[in-house]
């Protein structure tokens, strides 16, 4: 995929199910334990005893109510019942009174957990009921299938509270007994996201990609689909779809009467519409707000597409009917039913829950009533049509999904993820109590059509999936008979954060996986994180898990290549980017100053603190990285910047860094050792004339590329940006004199190396080391990958 493609809006997905995958159980209780300050809302009161008490006995430090003084540093949320009963009307109105117990603890703590920016603080633990397997084990369980309410909230708690540590613990009834210990493993715990135990194991979920299985069913012109919201939307796209090419008769619902014929907009095309618009804001009353106003056109705008899809559809011939519904209504819901049973000719043959509300602002922008009420539309709606038809002989019953449900949300859908994961789970719930196969599609955005009001915006999260493509696979689901949650995933986009990286499974089936888990990988394990601002993070580099460490060495001890440095340095630096998320390209990694001592191998391990500062400069962006060894404050530090460019004209070059330097001029075994084993060594030539050259000439180098499965011992093996071999070759040429000294100077300054395209094969290296300047091409093609300046050879002063 070309650059121009990676960053179209609209990309290809992949359909992927999450299957159950075991992980090791924590050994004991997390030792954040100790001193931590624990808010513990909700819970029968035996359950809730019982975690208070071993929390306590770990050193937590607990407390019931969200009324108690002094900072909250953790949440345990007890808050979902053990149980659930759609025929008990206490059953089935506890998630109200439970979500506004956690939602009001979580306003409670906003302010302090919003400014925190150490990542080794805040931690939230939801308990769901499940089964253990996250709604995913094959047997029984789901006994309160309203837990996925709670699961999607934590898995999107992290667009509020950047540095929070969520997690949802999902058990089975008899693991009720070991709640209190799992929670105390669990609590502080970085890592999976959800997590769930069964049978003395713990699980996960993991993606994999799967292809829809073969059609089972036929719809024709006999067969009624019932679609709630189908008004508008992708809703009304999947009924036009639907009754056009299978000629099944189609009932589209919303909450308003039909719009009348008398009204003024009625019947008009966009450009009118348009004008309508222009008259409503200049026959706007004195004294009427602008917020009125739009809230006046935003439903007369929602009625005018109503109208006109609808009427357009008559003139089609296209069978596609409008009802009034509203779907949270369970007698407004019965008598929609009653009276499809009535008429003849015809067999309701299934139904899409289609229905959803989403209010886009944080936490505090927002009331409990409309938090309530996006939770509602989706998981009320969905009881209220189920019970209706649930001993029918359906086709199919369709639920519509979010990807905000499975991966987290955006920015201000904390209530909208929590829906949509919830109705995942319900759906799961009901596909044990039907005879007609239930499914819950998990989209991504559609190609701006939808509830999404900032189309650009969506893009930083996970690209569009194009409408047509997207209605062919929606109709092969439903022709299929699927089951179970199905999703379908695109690029993730830039707005991944830490928290969410390290929360679920990376694998190699993810689209955009090579383009994500380079930065992933390279992450470290975060300590502090402002988003746009900075990021701190430990980084270990140990000899089974990067083969380079023996390949090169330092006066005869194992050493970091300084090209992996750099590699390190330039995907973190991927994590810290402007608040609007240009596109930015790394023009140049400047001033880089790397000390020897840091790259050593001082023990079994390298261990580095990794500091990343990122600002504005003119019309780039700078992203500043700092390494030192952990431990060792004032110790050596190498430094560097990574100069992003946005193609606005560049202010001149900073000045190079004065850093003091000291000279080793020796014969014998080389200060520096490079062993050519893993990171490939080339001869070097004068011009094209393949003879060695003479001090100053131009040189030339045949460089093999450095695969990335030869330089990290990791199951998933990260792509480079670097060209790391012909990097190496060019240091190792400017760090040896020709007459077999080793000249080395410390620190190394590196000058500037400018990336220019992704290494694809063999690489040819020229240059001339009294310029220091050295171009890197495609050996193949000759296009440019790489330059690099200012790195000449000797390095320092050659004098004994």
């Amino acid at each position: 995929m070309t650059a121009t493609q990676e960053d179209a809006p609209v990309q290809p997905v992949t359909r992927m199910v999450w299957r159950l995958t075991e992980l090791p159980r924590p050994a004991g209780p997390h030792p954040r334990l100790v001193g931590l300050r624990v808010l513990l809302i909700g819970g029968e009161e035996d359950i809730a005893a019982g975690v208070e008490r071993e929390l306590k006995e770990h050193g937590a430090l607990v407390r019931r109510g969200p009324g108690g003084p002094g900072p909250v540093d953790a949440v345990v949320d007890l808050t979902v019942g053990r149980a659930y009963d759609p025929d008990r009307a206490a059953s089935a109105g506890s998630w109200r009174r439970a979500l506004t117990e956690t939602v009001t603890a979580l306003r409670g703590v906003y302010d302090d957990w919003a400014a925190e920016t150490a990542a080794d603080r805040l931690c939230y633990l939801a308990v769901s009921y499940l089964g253990g397997g996250m709604g995913q084990h094959p047997r029984d369980g789901l006994e309160q299938p309203l837990g996925g309410i709670w699961a999607g909230l934590a898995k999107t708690l992290h667009r509020e509270f950047p540095n929070v540590a969520a997690r949802v613990v999902d058990i089975d009834l008899p693991a009720s007994a070991e709640l209190p210990g799992i929670v105390a493993a669990e609590l502080g715990r970085t890592g999976e996201i959800e997590v769930g135990y069964r049978d003395g194991r713990r699980y996960t979920l993991t993606p994999e990609d799967r292809p829809v299985a073969a059609p089972a069913l036929t719809l024709g012109p006999e067969d009624t689909v019932l679609i709630s919201g189908g008004g508008r939307g992708i809703g009304w796209e999947l009924a036009r779809s639907l009754a056009a090419r299978h000629g099944v008769r189609v009932v589209v619902t919303g909450r308003e009467p039909f719009p009348s014929g008398d009204e003024p907009w009625f019947g008009v095309d966009e450009a009118g519409w348009r004008r309508y618009e222009k008259q409503v804001w200049a026959g706007r009353a004195k004294g009427e707000s602008p917020a009125v106003v739009r809230g006046r056109l935003a439903r007369s705008r929602r009625l005018w597409e109503l109208a006109t899809h609808v009427t357009s559809a008559r003139r089609e011939g296209l069978r596609i009917e409008y009802a009034r519904c509203d779907f949270t209504d369970r007698t407004q819901v019965r008598a929609l039913i009653r009276r499809e049973d009535a008429l003849e000719g015809g067999r309701l043959a299934g139904v899409v829950h289609n229905a959803g509300v989403d209010t886009s602002a944080r936490l505090p922008k927002k009331t409990d009533e409309e938090i309530l009420r996006t939770v509602e539309v989706k998981i009320e709606g969905f009881l209220n049509v189920f019970e209706e038809v649930r001993g029918r002989d359906l086709k199919f019953f369709c639920s519509v999904g979010s990807l905000t449900g499975r991966l987290g949300g955006m920015v201000g859908q904390l209530e909208y993820a929590a829906a949509n994961d919830g109705l995942a789970r319900l759906g799961q719930w009901a596909a044990r109590r039907a005879a007609f196969p239930v499914m819950t599609l998990a989209w991504p955005t559609w190609d701006r059509i939808g509830l999404i009001a900032n189309f650009a915006a969506t893009l930083r999260y996970m690209a569009a999936i194009d409408v047509a493509d997207g209605l062919e696979r929606w109709r092969a689901e439903l022709l299929a008979g699927s089951e179970g949650e199905v999703t379908f995933v695109g690029p993730l986009g830039k707005a991944i954060d830490p928290g969410q990286a390290i929360g679920y499974p990376v694998v190699p089936a993810l689209p955009g996986f090579a383009t994500a888990y380079p930065k992933i990988f390279h992450l470290g394990e975060v300590t502090s994180y402002q988003p746009h601002a900075h990021l701190t993070a430990r980084v270990v580099l140990d000899p089974e898990h990067t083969p380079a460490l023996g390949d090169f060495r330092i006066d005869g001890a194992p050493a970091l290549p300084p090209s992996l440095l750099l590699e390190n340095a330039l995907r973190a630096a991927e994590w810290i980017v402007p608040e609007d998320f240009p596109a930015l390209r790394a023009g140049a990694l400047e001033e880089i100053v790397v000390p020897l001592a840091l790259l050593r191998l001082d023990g079994p391990a390298i261990r580095l603190v990794r500091e990343i500062r990122g600002f504005h400069e003119g019309h780039d962006w700078i992203v500043e990285v700092r390494y030192r060894h952990e431990g060792a404050e004032g110790g050596p530090e190498a430094s560097l910047r990574i100069v992003h460019e946005t193609g606005a004209p560049r202010p001149p070059a900073p000045p190079r860094p004065d850093v003091q330097q000291t000279t080793t001029l020796r014969s014998g075994p080389p200060f520096l050792h490079w062993r050519g084993a893993v990171v490939p060594l080339s001869a070097w030539t004068a011009g094209s004339a393949g003879s060695a050259a003479p001090e100053g000439g131009r040189l030339v180098a045949e460089v093999p590329r450095c695969l990335p499965v030869d330089l990290w011992a990791t199951p998933y093996v990260p792509g480079t940006a670097l060209p790391i071999a012909a990097l190496e070759n060019v240091v190792r040429r400017c760090t040896t004199r020709g007459d077999g000294l080793s000249v080395t100077a410390d620190p190394l300054i590196l000058g500037r190396i400018a990336p220019h395209s992704a290494e694809r094969g063999p690489t040819r290296v020229e240059g001339d080391p009294s310029l220091g300047v050295w171009r890197i091409t495609d050996a193949d093609s000759g296009d440019p990958v790489a330059t690099v300046s200012g790195l000449s050879g000797p390095l320092g002063n050659t004098t004994e």
